[in-house]
């Protein structure tokens, strides 16, 4: 019996003496464990090491495992090669922290290098691994049932971070002129340090289009495939990349911002690059682009003649770039063209004229002989900066100049009915219309638009703003009320804005507390007497007058219709023409000074009342 037992008790030994691990029992029995969950490196993650920052950790976390009755696990990290490996024989191995006890374990970029390294894997290379986590009490392992499939780069090149300085990320848009080849964009960075022995760094600004999705969210980058780029100064060896004006509005330009006056919407970073190795900021900043080309009108022949202070500029024609055009009365007497209101020799300031010994209608910078207007009219002035001509078109009744209206009110017949010019890019049509009628303004005689020199029409686009019109997509202006008198104002005056108003001109009333007739209440408009339209722009009525009351003209039978005020200082003189404003602000009219009967006359064509 003795024998026997000795036999059992040895081959006992033998058989727990070359147990190997068993990663498929995992039945909670006595000192056993209970599976549990890898966290991070999330499966599929991408590390690259960089040997710029060998100290640099990479946070391996996963859930504990239940312990059984007495004994609490302690962890290892594994990891093979996703094709051909096997956990049972692991090509790298690691003890959690705390001795093995902690769930998670610090590892740094040397660290796992020199893993890789001692197992052959060449410098620079990527290997494709699985990972997971052992647990251990000493009577059972575990290999956690969730494996992260991982790809980690070696050691070879590297950079350190770094951070952007400036421009500070900003939406407050910056403008600069596209033209100026002195004036210039900076912008730095702090310096990226390479790996000790590696290749010296080199940077380059990265730019991309900021995209934003319908909350308002910027989108995110691919850093790889920026917009456009440009060098670091010094061969690219500095911290700052310098640019100028110009160099940078051709690339935009080149890059898909063709509008000069729209805002270009940029991100922008910093790549730093050392052999093999590329660096991209950890960080983005935001830049908004205005590039205004400003094109002004100036000489004796302008309404304010050779006085650049004041000279007037012209709007963009996006359609074809380079194009501004502005409608305006010149005098018999000459002009000149600047890029801002001031002469050359300021900086990035010129001038244009007529080229010398070139056909009329050549344009050339700094020139000295100027351009002759021979007729005084209402002309549409056309600056072609692209091809350095420019064209002098008058507004003649079937000619393409001024503006005009063509639609349903006239049986959209060519060429468009002229309006009245008022002032500078401002014009009025009083004319009758049906409801739901439409129409366009129109500046020409036909419909070919195919040239900067050719017809130009107006209409409304999906925001219901006044745009020149293209070709199809675009929408026509609508009359929508009762069939009537109709009052369009296109208003071109402000060069960056081009408006219009349409409002009924069926009536006018002259309301205010200087009227002296029975039943007239004091700012009134209901009790307020109605003017007589006489055509052309031009109503009168004759009235018994307060002396020194005050009267203003609305355009209805109450307040918020269309409405006239004045605009000469308010003068009580009788018999004078007197300037009138509808864009608020500027006063009543004064009644004589002394009381009695007059007849009034508002002209809207003429923009004046006289009261006599």
């Amino acid at each position: 019996m003795k024998n026997i037992a000795l036999f059992i008790t040895a081959t006992f030994i033998i058989l727990t003496g070359c147990k190997k691990a068993d990663f498929n029992d995992n039945t909670v029995t006595g000192e056993g464990l209970v599976d549990f969950s890898l966290i991070e490196p999330t499966s599929g993650s991408s590390l690259q090491l960089n040997s710029a920052i060998p100290n640099t950790v990479i946070p391996f976390k996963w859930n504990a495992s239940k312990p059984g009755l007495n004994t609490a696990p302690q962890y290892k990290v594994v990891a093979i090669l996703r094709e051909a490996g096997d956990f049972a024989a692991p090509l790298l191995s690691f003890e959690s922290g705390n001795g093995g006890q902690a769930t998670n374990l610090d590892l740094t970029y040397k660290q796992l290098d020199d893993a890789l390294a001692a197992k052959g894997i060449a410098a620079g290379a990527t290997t494709n691994l699985k990972w997971s986590v052992i647990a251990s009490n000493g009577d059972k392992e575990l290999l956690s049932q969730s494996v992260f499939f991982l790809n980690v780069r070696r050691f070879k090149d590297g950079a350190s971070p770094f951070y952007l300085l400036g421009p500070v990320s900003s939406m407050k848009t910056v403008t600069l002129n596209p033209g100026s080849t002195t004036q210039n964009m900076v912008f730095n960075w702090t310096r990226s340090k390479p790996a000790s022995g590696g290749p010296a760094i080199t940077y380059k600004v990265l730019f991309a289009e900021r995209k934003v999705d319908a909350d308002d969210n910027v989108l995110p980058v691919d850093w790889s495939n920026p917009l456009f780029s440009i060098n670091a100064d010094n061969v690219g060896t500095d911290s700052l990349a310098t640019i100028s004006y110009k160099n940078f509005s051709d690339l935009l330009t080149a890059n898909g911002f063709t509008s000069l006056p729209a805002a270009a919407n940029l991100l922008w970073t910093v790549s730093a690059t050392s052999g093999d190795w590329r660096q991209v900021s950890d960080y983005q900043n935001e830049l908004s682009i205005i590039r205004e080309v400003k094109v002004y009108i100036v000489g004796g022949a302008t309404p304010n003649g050779w006085d650049i202070a004041t000279a007037l500029r012209l709007t963009e024609d996006p359609r074809f770039p380079g194009t501004y055009f502005i409608y305006v009365y010149l005098k018999a007497d000459q002009i000149k063209f600047a890029n801002a209101q001031q002469w050359p020799p300021a900086e990035g300031v010129v001038d244009w004229g007529q080229a010398p010994g070139q056909p009329a209608g050549t344009l050339t910078e700094d020139s000295e002989e100027n351009i002759n207007i021979t007729t005084a009219g209402v002309y549409r002035v056309t600056v072609d900066l692209t091809n350095n001509k420019y064209y002098l078109q008058t507004a003649t009744a079937n000619g393409i100049g001024g503006m005009g209206m063509i639609g349903g009110f006239q049986g959209w017949s060519q060429p468009a009915t002229k309006m009245q010019y008022l002032s500078q890019g401002l014009f009025m049509y009083i004319t009758n219309m049906n409801q739901n009628d439409e129409f366009k303004f129109h500046d020409g005689n036909d419909w070919d638009n195919g040239a900067n020199n050719k017809n130009r029409w107006f209409a409304l686009d999906n925001t219901e703003k006044m745009v020149i019109d293209p070709g199809a997509g675009y929408g026509n202006f609508k009359w929508p009320n009762a069939n009537g008198r109709v009052r369009a104002i296109w208003d071109g005056s402000n060069p960056l804005n081009l408006t219009y108003l349409i409002n009924s001109a069926d009536e006018m009333r002259v309301v205010g507390d200087g009227i002296n007739q029975a039943g007239v209440l004091d700012w009134n408009p209901p009790s307020s007497p109605q003017m007589t339209y006489a055509g052309n722009g031009v109503w009168t009525i004759t009235l018994a007058l307060k002396a020194n009351g005050e009267i203003k003209f609305l355009a209805g039978n109450d307040w918020g219709a269309f409405d006239y005020e004045d605009n000469s200082g308010q003068s009580n003189e009788i018999g004078v023409a007197k300037p009138i404003s509808w864009t608020g602000g500027n006063g009543n009219f004064k009644t004589p000074a002394t009381a009695g009967t007059y007849t009034i006359t508002l002209n809207e064509y003429a923009q004046t009342v006289t009261i006599q």
